[in-house]
């Protein structure tokens, strides 16, 4: 009786010791539950796992660390838009180049460290000290992280239950990563977004129109006649949820259903609308759509005017941007966010450039039939020297400048390449 007080008592004692060394911090709590999901993500358990990384980003709603956590589970667990939430949210963090924290110790003590190990168990944790005599000799090892203090440039162990981490952005590496994921779970998107069926076209009538301008380049000129029959074109470019319905992939590097497809190569295009018994337009119909019945550079008048198409605007970081534009996108925007033009075509300036089925030569218009030109014939389509693999692409994009916007503006490229510049539309 007496032995079983004095244990009891000594116990209790030990208890208060170890309460007062050793306080219990909330700062522990985060990567606790963290780490319990890193366990039941590992073992395959992934409700356990969605459950305490859950819980921990209540506990800090900004970590890339436990979001990333979350989205892998919530992917496994097919919960797709509610991971494209979470790896959105990562990728509009900013990029680093280290895995850099801002650390709080319990003292108040702050630091700017990087993160070289979040679990890491010191030689004689878990043996030999006070906590395990209280708790026992199965008592779980006490994580540190080790961290490389950026000021005084010494290595660190501190005790989960003694820091408090704010990540300072997202390694490029993880980016890199999350960008993976966040790829493959918008083409699953994409896919069960049912963009299939009949697409809305525009009757476009038969017609003359001078085509060309004198005040651009030289492959611009010169303005001569030309008379087209009457043919239907797509009212919108081709989105991504239409051409994975059809080709089964999405090879677009800015995804969403309602945005056009882009990063396609011109046999893709022409694949594409072969596949839905059409095809991609002559430069001409393309030309003669675009300027719908006026003769100015662009179809609204002679001077660029903000808010009629996507462009290169003040977001955009190129060179060439439009300082004093904000066109509301900083790449491509779904189809149909801009005006049509006066027959009903939208995008037929910006968003995205269009393939055209003619060949690129710069001298075509000195040589042009008057009548359906359908661009020069090439004999030897895989000379790469003599300019056979380029076709023309209409109508600039997202990263093009006002001038490559206009009607007659026109740019050449190869067959094969993928740029996220280059989309498309059919006619019939």
């Amino acid at each position: 009786m007496c032995f079983s007080f004095l244990s009891r008592n000594l116990l209790l004692r030990w208890s208060i010791f170890a309460l007062v060394f050793f306080p219990f911090s909330v700062f522990a709590s985060v990567q606790e539950e963290t780490s319990k999901g890193d366990a039941a993500f590992k073992a395959g358990k992934m409700k356990k796992a969605e459950k305490y990384y859950s819980s921990a980003l209540k506990m800090d709603p900004d970590s890339w660390r436990i979001m990333r956590g979350l989205a892998e589970t919530k992917f496994q667990l097919k919960k797709y838009r509610e991971t494209k939430e979470l790896v959105d949210r990562i990728l509009a963090m900013k990029i680093i180049k280290r895995n850099s924290v801002e650390v709080t110790l319990q003292d108040g003590q702050t630091f700017e460290a990087e993160i070289v190990d979040e679990n890491v168990v010191p030689p004689d944790d878990g043996k030999n000290n006070m906590r395990n005599y209280v708790d026992g000799e199965e008592a779980k090892p006490i994580l540190h992280y080790r961290l490389f203090n950026l000021k005084t440039g010494k290595m660190r162990l501190v005790p989960h239950s003694d820091a408090k981490l704010k990540y300072k952005g997202v390694p490029r590496r993880v980016y890199d990563y999350v960008h993976e994921l966040h790829v493959k779970v918008e083409d699953i998107l994409i896919g069960m977004s049912g963009k299939t069926g009949p697409v809305e076209m525009v009757e476009v009538k038969g017609g003359c129109f001078q085509m060309g301008s004198n005040k651009g380049a030289a492959a611009e000129r010169p303005v001569h006649e030309v008379c087209l029959k009457a043919f239907q074109m797509d009212k919108y470019e081709v989105s991504q949820g239409l051409f994975q319905s059809t080709m089964g992939h999405n090879p677009a590097r800015f995804k969403g259903a309602d945005r056009p497809v882009e990063r396609v190569t011109w046999h893709e295009a022409d694949e594409f609308c072969r596949k839905n018994h059409k095809r991609l337009p002559t430069e001409a119909e393309w030309e003669y759509a675009a300027r719908a019945g006026t003769t100015t550079e662009y179809y609204w008048g002679d001077e660029f005017e903000a808010g009629k198409s996507n462009l290169c605007d003040s977001t955009c970081d190129m060179n060439i941007s439009a300082k004093n534009v904000s066109d509301g996108f900083s790449s491509t925007a779904p189809v149909g966010s801009f005006p049509a033009n006066p027959w009903g075509l939208h995008d037929m300036t910006g968003n995205v450039y269009e393939w055209t089925s003619d060949w690129m030569d710069d001298k075509y218009y000195a040589n042009s039939p008057k009548d359906n030109p359908k661009g020069p014939i090439r004999t030897n389509p895989s000379d790469r020297k003599g300019g056979g693999v380029r076709k023309v692409l209409r109508g600039g994009s997202w990263a093009s400048d006002a001038n490559s916007q206009r009607s007659a503006a026109r740019k050449g490229f190869v067959v094969d390449y993928r740029i996220d510049l280059f989309g498309f539309r059919c006619v019939f």
